[in-house]
């Protein structure tokens, strides 16, 4: 009766790590190139991609607001420009066809320019202002696009390497296996030498090696999600483009 009892919990655990084996997460099954050409093109990629984010576009419309700027500070000039003419009814009419000169005023037309001397200071200092506001924005954003490529090239670095550790702990898990199955196949025939604790212990080891392959594909997981994050589609999309 107990060698049965023990025969039916060594199926049990059997069949539950074969359901457990039985079921891949598919999710981190993406193959990256192996090309080191193709990998090149794959971060370039990323990065391009990376770079369209709405934290680093809002450059280019800061960019605009500061030529619009530049361009107002330079029409500035004509907002002193002014004009005077001596209009009378001797310039309008003339002279009287000479018969009385002495009517006559000259100039009969006046223009002229009238700036205030403290422009000639403000207005040139507004354009330098500008103009070097749209220097400091692109500096930002190139900044900004610097930063973005960093953060674009470690996520790739720590996707690929959990990825490399998912790969790597494949076999460790597949020889665990093969381990217990060994002996849970001797201590169902009741071989002598393979006690019960012995039975448990492999299972304990493979079971070890199960949960080790769920945190390991939890953190690819959750590598690779960071990464499409930031470029802002996944990265099977991103292949596609390659």
């Amino acid at each position: 009766m107990k060698r049965a009892y023990i025969t039916f919990l060594a199926v049990c655990i059997s069949l539950g790590a074969f359901a457990q084996l039985q079921q891949p997460d598919t999710s981190v099954l993406l193959k990256l190139p192996q090309d080191p050409s193709i990998i090149a093109r794959f971060k370039q990629k990323l990065v391009e991609l990376a770079l369209q984010n709405p934290d680093v576009r809002q450059y280019d419309a800061q960019k605009d607001i500061t030529k619009y700027e530049t361009r107002i500070a330079k029409a500035a000039w004509l907002n002193h420009l002014t004009a005077a003419g001596n209009l009378n009814e001797f310039t309008i009419k003339g002279n009287n066809n000479g018969n009385n000169p002495q009517a006559s005023f000259y100039p009969r037309y006046n223009f002229g320019v009238i700036i205030p001397l403290g422009h000639f200071i403000s207005i040139p200092n507004e354009v330098k202002k500008a103009k070097a506001q749209g220097r400091v924005v692109q500096k930002q954003q190139e900044s900004a696009a610097l930063i973005i490529k960093d953060k674009v090239l470690e996520a790739y670095e720590e996707y690929s390497a959990n990825k490399q550790l998912v790969e790597l702990h494949g076999p460790i898990l597949e020889d665990a296996l093969v381990h217990y199955n060994q002996i849970e196949e001797k201590f169902r025939a009741g071989t002598e030498g393979i006690p019960l604790d012995e039975y448990k212990a492999a299972y304990h080891d493979y079971n070890v090696e199960m949960v080790q392959k769920v945190l390991l594909e939890k953190n690819l997981r959750q590598s690779k999600l960071a990464l499409e994050g930031i470029v802002g589609m996944t990265l099977e999309e991103v292949m596609r483009l390659l």
